[in-house]
């Protein structure tokens, strides 16, 4: 039986910060008491381990799930994750390459749902297969959309489909200081809801050098834009359920 508040983030174009803002949300989750686990939904991605800085970690990583038929315990394989300050991940391997098939990845978003608080997914693009693997089980989804011309093209055409799959979906721009008072009208061309303005910064190119998950520090547009989504998402839907 589900327990857990599954969230989504897709990103509207490549190199946006879907991943980084993934796992901020999973880490400000875990400052604030909860319990999350991250799920890379992007094969082809830098991995949500290296993002949060276990990637030289042991753990179980989606390769080693491959073959997995029935049902999987979520509270072993949360245990069996790598982790670090309460946040663990099951991301890709770049050694090893998998194609999952819908089954085990339904089955393990379900299995994690019951041993954990907060499931953040980083998702693949909606033409993805793994994508209408992971999206009936998503109860809300964040669109992360850049400033540019061809980045709001692309989330865009991304927007259409997400708001046919998921009710609750909502979205964050990424830009520069200097491009902040595009929300208002990039949310209305997009026909979403404002969330929440992602600043760039620049420490945070280094912090990940370091191995400093994003979201460790509550300074900073990222760590307010992932609070929102929790405000929002999960502390929303709480509200509206009692």
């Amino acid at each position: 039986m589900k327990t857990s508040q599954v969230i989504g983030v897709v990103g509207g174009s490549g190199g946006v910060g879907a991943s980084v803002l993934t796992v901020a949300i999973a880490v400000r989750a875990a400052l604030a008491g909860l319990r999350p686990v991250c799920l890379d939904g992007d094969r082809l991605g830098g991995g949500l381990d290296v993002t949060l800085g276990v990637e030289q970690e042991p753990g179980v990583r989606w390769p080693d799930l491959a073959g997995v038929r029935g049902r999987v315990d979520g509270g072993e394989l949360l245990r069996r994750l790598p982790s670090v300050d309460d946040v663990s991940v099951l991301s890709f391997d770049r050694a090893r390459d998998v194609q999952l098939e819908a089954g085990t990845v339904e089955e393990v978003l379900r299995a994690l749902s019951t041993a954990v608080d907060l499931v953040v997914v980083d998702l693949p693009r909606p033409d993805h297969e793994v994508f209408a693997a992971l999206a009936p089980s998503v109860d809300a989804i964040v669109l992360l959309a850049g400033s540019g011309i061809c980045d709001l093209a692309g989330a865009s055409a991304i927007a259409e489909h997400l708001v046919r799959t998921c009710p609750d979906v909502w979205l964050c721009l990424r830009t520069s200081g200097r491009g902040s008072h595009l929300a208002d009208t990039v949310a209305g061309a997009l026909d979403l809801p404002m969330l929440a303005v992602v600043r760039e910064e620049p420490s945070l190119a280094a912090a990940l050098l370091h191995g400093i998950p994003p979201g460790s520090s509550a300074k900073g547009a990222l760590a307010a834009a992932a609070d929102q989504v929790l405000a929002q998402c999960v502390a929303g839907s709480r509200r509206r359920a009692s």
